[in-house]
């Protein structure tokens, strides 16, 4: 039996103890009754009180806190410790021992009391320091603002008694670092356990730098735990040198094969770099060696971007002249605020303008659209400065192409926000750039007809004015080289819903239509027509769905997870790379983000329990002291 079956015959049992486990369990819990002395009132006068299990006490010496055995509660055993250790107190009487017992309880009171208040103190030191990882604050907030004001609160609003518990929790640095330490190995150590229990998993992998230039690899794992499908940072490596496909194989398979198995892999998503696929050294090549069942894809958001950056050169002009305003304003600090100024005296819209960045998926259609909202202020402003830009403001044609780019990439905008998010599925994506491929297809046609109505910046501007054919054909061939372009990196031909219809739907598929074994079809039916399983099926995601008839129909539904199971976007790395500019910032530029980066990203919660038992609870020298003048 191979090991892929052995972990998908662990993951459908989910756990559950053989009844030949049970029943030794239960034999070996057996034990032989034996009889217990029990503990009697008049045990006082020889200076014991009893403590332990009510069914089995053993006595203690109040004088000395020597505890005996339960076989010690005898009269005889008890005086021939009071006569050898305490003969000074053989003749006491019977109030002097109760005076003992009332201060032996006081002293136990108070010791429960401490015990309990630091161990609440420790969990609070976890829990704040999970709270500060979180949002990405720096250690040094913990002592410097959070502990100060919360004995702030707690002095106004509960008094000095609760200030003295405040200040038992431990917030240092140095405390705080070691509290995410802590935090960070427990969600690892869950995470792989759950990885592990699931029969497959798959990677999402980019790589970029950091504020202090350290290369960091991402890595995003998605598995299937607790009938459902989950996704988490695996780990975020450090790169001491090249970022080669040989040096990123490298640091990957030194933490998975440590930790996880490689052939339970069934697919892996990166943005496309020559690094990550490489046909003969990339990452991706590399990896299907050691794993040649899974499946590599190129981000969709990534082919996206790469199909809207080419145009004619006639768009392109104008993207360069409106770069060329916004810097023109936005890198000298007097211009800036001198726009400002102006805008407010022409109560515009707005104030300021917005910076393209290539690398930001959204900035460029943002950034166009604050040009043309902000055009006669610009014009104006341009004009006083005596700048040749200031003439294109006045011509209708460039403002027409400025309007339509705006509208166009407002468009890309909203595909590119809709491919985004968690939990996605290669299905649903591929629906989102189908429709748009057939709505750029259809757009052409209607500039064609001369109706510009889907444009409504360009819309408005015009009128009621027919464009000119120049214009419409202009727009018409940026439409045509668009489409060209999507088609191009989303080929009809390798469509990922060709075939797998039945995964989406099984209950309106038809046979026939994909390749499927005789064993997959007769299940296919089965589910087909099954009425409980169809109200199941919407009511729960797709995953869950096929998550729950895998027990009952495990060829078909092992194919379909393994389809859904790979990430179709390097979203998640995006997304953890914008919270490790976050937390590792220039101050901070010497910060090992690894560990911060897997609290503040991971939805695992962690075992307090757990952790606070690892540690042995300590309160600060001042809380210490405090509790001694209340002895006092």
């Amino acid at each position: 039996m191979s090991t892929k079956q052995t972990s998908l015959e662990s993951f459908l049992v989910n756990g559950k103890r053989s009844i030949e486990e049970t029943e030794e369990e239960s034999s070996t819990s057996k034990k032989q009754k034996t009889f217990n002395r029990q503990y009697h009132e008049s045990y006082l006068k020889y200076g014991f009180i009893a403590t332990g299990d009510t069914h089995a006490p053993t006595p203690l010496c109040i004088l000395c806190g020597n505890r005996l055995s339960n076989e010690s509660m005898k009269p005889s055993k008890l005086l021939r410790h009071l006569n050898s250790k305490h003969a000074r107190s053989k003749d006491k009487p019977l109030e002097y021992f109760e005076r003992k017992k009332r201060e032996h309880n006081g002293q136990e009171k108070i010791l429960r009391v401490t015990t309990t208040i630091n161990e609440n103190a420790l969990r609070a030191s976890f829990l704040v320091a999970n709270r500060i990882a979180k949002a990405k604050k720096p250690f040094t907030i913990g002592e410097e603002l959070i502990l100060p004001s919360t004995k702030d609160i707690c002095r106004e609003l509960l008094g000095e008694a609760a200030v003295k518990k405040i200040i038992s929790v431990p917030l240092s640095a140095s405390t705080v670092t070691r509290r995410i330490e802590e935090i960070a190995e427990d969600i690892e150590a869950q995470l792989l356990e759950r990885i592990n229990t699931s029969p497959w998993y798959a990677l999402q992998v980019d790589e970029s730098t950091d504020v202090d230039n350290n290369a960091i690899l991402l890595v995003y794992a998605r598995y299937l735990y607790q009938e459902d499908m989950h996704e988490d940072l695996l780990c975020a490596l450090s790169l001491p040198t090249n970022t080669t496909g040989a040096e990123l194989f490298k640091s990957l398979n030194g933490y998975i094969s440590g930790k996880l198995q490689w052939s339970f892999c069934v697919g892996i998503c990166t943005d496309g770099a020559a690094a990550m696929t490489g046909r003969l050294s990339g990452l991706i090549s590399r990896i299907k060696e050691v794993t040649p069942e899974s499946e590599s894809t190129h981000c969709i958001i990534h082919r996206e971007m790469l199909a809207s950056r080419k145009m004619s050169p006639e768009l392109n002009s104008v993207l360069t002249d409106v770069v060329k305003v916004i810097n023109y304003i936005k890198a000298h600090a007097l211009n800036s605020r001198l726009f400002e100024q102006l805008c407010e005296e022409m109560d515009a819209e707005h104030r300021r303008l917005l910076l393209h960045t290539e690398i930001r998926w959204l900035s460029r259609g943002k950034s166009l659209t604050r040009v043309f909202e902000l055009r006669e202020p610009l014009q104006r402003f341009l004009s006083e400065k005596k700048s040749p830009l200031a003439a294109h403001f006045s011509d209708k044609v460039w403002v027409a192409i400025l309007a339509y780019l705006c509208d166009m990439f407002r468009l890309l905008n909203e595909l590119n926000l809709s491919l985004q998010g968690k939990m996605t599925t290669v299905f649903k994506l591929a629906d989102k750039v189908a429709a748009f491929k057939a709505k750029l297809e259809l757009w052409g046609r209607r500039v064609n007809n001369g109706i510009l109505d889907m444009f409504q910046t360009l819309a408005g501007m015009l009128g009621e004015t027919e464009p000119e054919p120049s214009f419409s054909k202009l727009v018409h061939d940026h439409l045509s080289l668009l489409l060209k372009e999507f088609e191009r990196y989303f080929p009809s031909t390798k469509d990922p819903r060709t075939g797998k219809e039945w995964m989406r739907n099984p209950f309106a598929s038809k046979l026939g239509e994909s390749s499927m074994s005789v064993q997959e079809e007769d299940q296919l039916l089965e589910i087909a027509n099954d009425a409980s399983l169809k109200a199941m099926f919407h009511t729960t995601t797709l995953p869950v769905f096929w998550i729950k008839v895998m027990a009952e129909y495990p060829e078909i539904a092992t194919t379909a997870l393994k389809s859904l199971l790979p990430f179709p976007t390097s979203y998640m790395c995006e997304a953890g790379f914008s919270a490790m500019a976050a937390t590792k910032t220039k101050q901070r530029n010497n910060l090992d983000v690894s560990k911060t980066l897997r609290v503040s990203l991971s939805p695992i919660i962690p075992r307090w329990n757990r952790l606070v038992a690892e540690k042995q609870a300590q309160g600060s020298h001042s809380f210490n002291d405090g509790l001694k003048i209340l002895q006092i």
